[in-house]
């Protein structure tokens, strides 16, 4: 019999039916403990795409700013105008990798500090001197990139789960000294590689004790990208013997599927106090189509204890009509 120590309950989650986007989704838990869907706060949700000024009309960049903005090289992007001229060298003090710069613009790599300090993803910005600050993945990169893993990894709590996208907003804003709650409001979306997308969904699901966790998700219209960000935490305990402290490793597996098929795995096994295994990427191929119910199911699976947590965020880009 396990010995069921440091029990971590989730609250029991609310099912939630978006559909004013075209998106139905909702969530469930399988063998206790869950989280719910919110389509407002913490960058969960559906978000309408909407094209930037400063594309699709002769002369519109030159008018606006963005006219050094990588639309070729752009996918999922947020964007907005912070209504004052940007200090460039103050933004690239942010990045971890500076790109291209010029005496108009700078573009650069900003590192996510997912759980609470590991910078396993990051997102592209841009911003120039005409006040334009654009977040975004590239066309050839996974659209959950979006998600930023920002949760206790012990209890993680689907109120810290947010976008990474913003965040990067966020950062630029606050060495620019620029109040970034007056312009988060003003933030819009839009992906440059699907222009004929009109939404974005972002949903996570998490699990802190062994069991299943479920979302219920049907799109009736054009799917063009589905993405995911899955990861697993485990940690070993401490044992005093004979005089001496000794580490006790735990495997810990976390699995991904839909509609029953295994779709992700992932595995630690000890060999430090600590330790993330994580996967970006993209759905397979025909994983999630338009027109069909699907099931996402997160598992979560410590060997001897409850520890650790599993989650998975789904990005999926779309046409609503």
């Amino acid at each position: 019999m396990r010995n069921k120590f440091g029990l971590k309950v989730l609250a029991i989650s609310i099912a939630l039916v978006i559909v004013a986007s075209g998106v139905a989704m909702y969530g469930y838990s399988g063998t206790g403990g869950g989280e719910g869907i919110s389509e407002s706060g913490g960058g969960k949700g559906v978000i309408s795409l909407v094209a930037p000024p400063f594309i699709g009309v002769a002369g519109a960049a030159e008018a606006t700013g963005g006219d050094a903005f990588p639309e070729d090289e752009a996918g999922i992007s947020a964007y907005v105008n912070v209504g004052q001229p940007i200090d460039l060298e103050q933004v690239a003090s942010i990045f971890d990798q500076i790109n291209e710069t010029s005496a108009t613009h700078v573009i650069g790599m900003v590192p996510i500090p997912n759980f609470d300090g590991a910078d396993i993803s990051h997102v592209h910005l841009y911003a120039d001197i005409n006040g334009w600050i654009v977040a975004y993945a590239e066309n050839d990169e996974p659209a959950s990139l979006m998600a930023y893993w920002d949760v206790d990894k012990e209890n993680p709590s689907m109120t810290e789960v947010t976008n990474a996208f913003e965040y990067a907003i966020e950062k630029a804003c606050n060495v620019s000294s620029i109040e970034f709650s007056t312009i988060q409001p003003n933030i819009k979306y839009y992906d440059f590689e699907f222009p004929d997308a009109t939404n974005v969904a972002l949903f996570f699901r998490l699990r802190a004790t062994d069991g299943s966790n479920y979302t219920h998700v049907a799109v009736p219209n054009k799917v063009y990208e589905a993405a995911y960000s899955h990861y697993v935490w485990g940690h070993d305990s401490q044992v005093y013997h004979r005089g001496h402290y000794y580490w006790y490793y735990h495997d810990t597996w976390s699995r991904l599927k839909v509609d029953g098929k295994l779709v992700n795995e992932l595995h630690w096994g000890g060999g430090s106090s600590y330790g993330l295994s994580m996967n970006i990427t993209q759905y397979p191929n025909g994983t999630i189509v338009e027109g069909m119910p699907h099931t996402i199911e997160i598992y979560h699976d410590c060997e001897e204890n409850d520890y650790g947590s599993s989650g998975v965020a789904t990005v999926i880009i779309y046409k609503s009509e």
